[in-house]
């Protein structure tokens, strides 16, 4: 992995989004269970190339964070506090939506992971896998689908971008 500044790092997404190239990003806890490092990492792949960027902070990168969603699903992804949302999310991702409204609503942060079919994370090779972890249970629940699992997102995302950490 290429370390850089949080700076590069988005101009490299933004970049990657005008060309239209393969890319996602990851935003690792220190607890996380794909983080080697215990500080929270904002993580680009570009998967035409095989070239993975790194940035580590101290403080989660929800705000830059929020900004590459909208870059890399689309606007539509991102649903702000209160506004409609499309489409639903599968019974399984449902499962670990209620999990993390209790966790938003006792202060707790949490996370997930979106990992494309070329994710280097991603156990499913070519499938679309979303894993939630659940580190007040240590717990890690996944949900595997065949196709980009945007109605699951949009529920997923206004709630990890609502946190308070």
């Amino acid at each position: 992995m290429i370390e850089l500044s949080i700076e590069k790092m988005k101009g490299i997404a933004e970049g990657y989004a005008l060309k239209g190239i393969r890319w996602h990003f990851h935003i690792l806890t220190p607890e996380c269970k794909l983080n080697s490092v215990k500080k929270y990492a904002l993580i680009i792949e570009n998967a035409e190339d095989n070239i993975v960027y790194v940035c580590y902070s101290e403080k989660p990168y929800m705000n830059i964070g929020k900004e590459l969603v909208k870059l890399l699903h689309g606007t539509d992804v991102i649903k702000e506090k209160g506004e409609r949302k499309e489409l639903l999310p599968s019974s399984k991702v449902n499962r670990f939506l209620e999990r993390a409204k209790e966790l938003n609503k006792e202060g707790k942060f949490w996370h997930h992971h979106m990992l494309f079919p070329y994710c280097k994370f991603n156990k499913n090779i070519g499938k679309w896998t979303i894993l939630f972890e659940d580190n007040e249970n240590s717990e890690v629940i996944e949900s595997i689908s065949d196709n980009e699992p945007k109605g699951d997102l949009q529920h997923i995302e206004a709630l990890f971008y609502s946190q308070k950490k």
